[in-house]
């Protein structure tokens, strides 16, 4: 055991207050005998004896947790090895590890982080012997070496390691350090971990593996880097229903994450090369603010756009790209009854038609209720069950498993459909059930008025021009017959329309990434009038549209530090990603639902890459982890068991070199001092209390 500050050790000298005191008090008083109290001469020797052993004791006590107090102070650690079997001597192999996110280009006191910590790489080179030998390693980006080098080699990297916009892969690149070090033929191994103490950086490090490890680690923390940033946190879309001319509504969250309140910044949004909308940007320190701006795709396939901050002072992650993709077609497959015994034509072919017309992307087929037990219903992106008198046990597995993975379920029942088959079948996704049938059939007799609609659903987004302060106004369908619906009370699931009597006349269930959309009323003339009112036509079409769109809602987008993984139509054989000027070809696998691309990603930046084969082309936006915009400090130095930490920022010069040299050769044991002297003084305040040798009975 060694001691990184053996000059406090000088405390160990306090020890010796307790012991003058305990001489002192040994003074004998001069003893004059009674000859009334010699019957207690020998209870009394008895009794004195027991004192002085817990005088003994306490004393003891007492000397030790002074000790164990003062060695704290001194910073105990052990050498590698455990039994400091590890010669100063011997040839050393050091391995060090640069935080290069973009946190680092910031500037401190010092200068830039980066710099400051390249001038640690070059102390503890200096510092090392001519025998000793390093390994240097980056934080972000792509692994740039993973070689064991001399002294002039190390300097040579030094100097090539820039900032780096790419993900951050801390928590990989230190265990894999780890593994080369601890195979290498070194008897002095330490590992060196240079930061700036981000939260979000350090948070990414497995560091409890290293506390049964037997290298040195030491944690050189640069310090708080104060600096004013702004940076968007999130994009969303309250629609997923993309389509060519269809607005898309997109909501841009902005925060301060500095210390000072900001002001004259500006947000905007640039689409297809086009400015959309900016805004002034005003926020006081830690808080956000939502912007809401238009973006309409002009075209099938990829369109791409960015947000972008002005007038920040930390540039670095000012861009925020994105991609609203416009899918090719939309399958829908239409399953009703093969025989139908009813009168009345259901509206479901017509609209299905006008609406291909209308729309090149959707497509449609019609099929029997033997498909739902077939797998060929996973290549279609909603399926319409249009009065089928029961739902068939057999598909209830099919169907639950396409809703889950993202597509849309719509069911309109049948005027002589089977009640307990329905329910069975709501019940699988915990919509609720019907209760009884309302009305008469082809009566056409009004007997509710579908009278409520939410306007805020996705399907009504954009589609009515108003004023805030109107109220909405519609031509009410009046409802003949209908299936009464209680709706479970889980979440997830909202009433699209309402009767005027409450029950619910469309209402939507989210279930796993995909919707299940339940009516009350079958789509022809004996339930109701609605295909005859203006809502009908343009409500049917988006609820095909919403029904078909995944939750993704058009985004596609990839955040930097992960496998880069994308599915969908395209050629395995001759797939292909373009990033960064580059063409790499990515591992691929067929699945039922498309080819799935996977590629490490790790010298990806922020922008968009393409994902092509020898006909298609799709876009994919690339952005950086939000985490790397908080500069939030680590707040205790326990957050790093395992690690010798050092904090760069209160020491400099010469001070900063000692304390680098003398942190590398072992782990700090403080902690079990300091626990040993707490056990002890409470053992002393036990002893006093429970031992009551001077009572006589």
């Amino acid at each position: 055991m060694s001691f990184l500050s053996p000059l406090f050790l000088i405390a160990i000298s306090a020890v010796g207050l307790p012991l003058i005191i305990h001489l002192l008090n040994l003074r004998k008083p001069q003893r004059v005998q009674f000859s009334t109290l010699a019957f207690f001469n020998e209870l009394q020797k008895t009794t004195i004896r027991k004192i002085r052993i817990k005088r003994y004791l306490l004393l003891l006590l007492r000397l030790l947790a002074i000790a164990c107090l003062a060695i704290v102070l001194a910073r105990p650690f052990l050498p590698p090895g455990l039994g400091g079997s590890a010669n100063s001597q011997t040839p050393s192999l050091n391995a060090i590890i640069i935080d290069n996110s973009i946190s680092m280009s910031r500037i401190g006191g010092q200068g830039p982080l980066l710099e400051q910590a390249k001038e640690i790489v070059k102390s503890i080179e200096s510092s090392s012997k001519e025998s000793d030998r390093f390994i240097i390693q980056v934080t972000n980006g792509e692994a740039q070496f993973n070689t064991i080098v001399g002294h002039s080699q190390l300097l040579r990297r030094i100097d090539e390691i820039e900032i780096s916009y790419s993900g951050n892969y801390s928590s990989e690149r230190i265990e894999a350090l780890y593994q080369i070090v601890e195979d290498a033929p070194y008897e002095n191994k330490r590992l060196f971990v240079i930061s700036d103490g981000q939260q979000s950086q350090v948070s990414n490090l497995d560091i409890s593996k290293n506390e049964n490890r037997t290298i040195a680690s030491t944690f050189i923390n640069l310090g708080k880097v104060e600096v004013q940033n702004t940076v968007i946190t999130g994009l969303e879309s309250s629609t997923n229903m993309i389509g060519v001319g269809l607005p898309v509504n997109l909501s841009v969250t902005v925060q301060n994450n500095g210390d000072v309140p900001i002001a004259n910044q500006f947000v905007s949004l640039e689409f297809l090369g086009t400015l959309m909308g900016q805004y002034s940007l005003s926020l006081e320190a830690g808080s956000s603010k939502t912007f809401n701006f238009d973006a309409i795709p002009d075209k099938i396939g990829s369109s791409i756009g960015k947000v972008f901050i002005e007038g920040d002072e930390f540039t670095a992650d000012n861009e925020f790209y994105f991609v609203i993709e416009v899918p090719e077609t939309r399958r829908i497959l239409w399953v009703k009854e093969s025989t139908s015994t009813s009168s009345l034509i259901s509206y479901t072919g017509v609209m299905l038609e006008a609406s291909g017309e209308n729309d090149a992307q959707l497509f449609y087929e019609e099929a029997g209720i033997e498909i739902l037990g077939t797998s060929d219903i996973s290549e279609y992106d909603a399926i319409i069950l249009d009065g089928v008198n029961e739902v068939p046990e057999f598909a209830f597995s099919n169907l639950l498993n396409f809703v889950q993975e993202g597509k849309g379920v719509i069911f309109f029942p049948s005027e002589n459909g089977n009640i307990r088959n329905y329910n069975e079948f709501l019940r699988q996704y915990n919509v609720g059930n019907f209760e009884g049938i309302q009305g008469e059939y082809s009566s056409f007799k009004s007997i509710a008025k579908g009278e409520h609609l939410q306007e805020d659903h996705p399907i009504f987004s954009g589609l009515f021009e108003k004023e805030d302060t109107e109220s909405l106004r519609i031509a009410n369908p009046d409802v003949y017959y209908y299936y009464k619906m209680k709706p479970s009370t889980s979440p997830g699931g909202f009433n699209i329309l309402l009767l005027n009597n409450e029950d619910p006349l469309i209402r939507e269930k989210r279930f796993g990434k995909g919707r299940l959309i339940v009516s009350a009323i079958g789509n022809n003339p004996g339930w109701s009038n609605f295909a005859v009112k203006p809502l009908y036509a343009p409500f049917y079409y988006r609820m095909l549209l919403y029904a078909a769109s995944s939750d993704e809602g058009g985004f596609s987008n990839h955040t930097l530090g992960n496998i880069f993984e994308w599915k969908g139509a395209i050629d395995a054989d001759n797939s292909a990603i373009s990033a960064n000027n580059e063409n790499v070809i990515p591992e691929t696998r067929v699945t039922s639902t498309g080819v799935a691309i996977s590629y490490p990603a790790e010298n990806w930046i922020p922008g968009w890459v393409t994902v092509s084969d020898s006909e298609r082309k799709y876009s994919v936006s690339v952005n950086l982890e939000r985490d790397e915009s908080d500069f939030i400090q680590i707040e205790e130095q326990r957050q790093l068991d395992g690690f010798i930490y050092v904090d760069a920022s209160e020491l400099g010069g010469e001070s900063l070199e000692n304390e680098i040299r003398a942190s590398g050769f072992g782990k700090e044991i403080w902690s079990w001092f300091m626990l040993a002297g707490l056990i002890l003084l409470v053992l002393e305040s036990l002893v006093s209390i429970l031992y009551k040798a001077e009572t006589i009975n």
